[in-house]
């Protein structure tokens, strides 16, 4: 499980991949980014969510509302809690339900 960098086009942070059990996961951490960097950066990852082998996971400041409240529908959300407050969310594809987001409006409203 070595992680490898992926160019991820508009991405403001690092992205990297890797396989664990046989899931590919798509990794950023946006807990030092400001409003809207961890909506695009998001949507941006979520957009390489395309199968159930796939996994995205973000590692944030705090709970970030805006986005979950646009994808919570069309997701499978692990929140985690981290040391200092951040969180880790692990987003996983729903068959039939995830290739319906709507992943084109990539900022948040406040």
């Amino acid at each position: 499980m070595t992680p490898i960098s992926l160019h991820v086009n508009d991405a403001t942070v690092p992205f990297v991949t890797y396989t664990h059990d046989g899931i590919e996961y798509i990794e950023f951490d946006t807990s030092m980014c400001i409003p809207p960097e961890p909506m695009v950066n998001a949507m941006l990852a979520l957009e390489l969510l395309d199968a159930p082998s796939k996994k995205v996971v973000m590692i944030n400041h705090r709970s970030p509302a805006g986005l979950l409240a646009k994808v919570s529908d069309f997701y499978t959300i692990d929140v985690t809690e981290l040391e200092g407050g951040k969180q880790k969310l692990v987003f996983s594809y729903k068959e039939g339900v995830s290739d319906k987001a709507d992943l084109s409006q990539k900022h948040c409203a406040g």
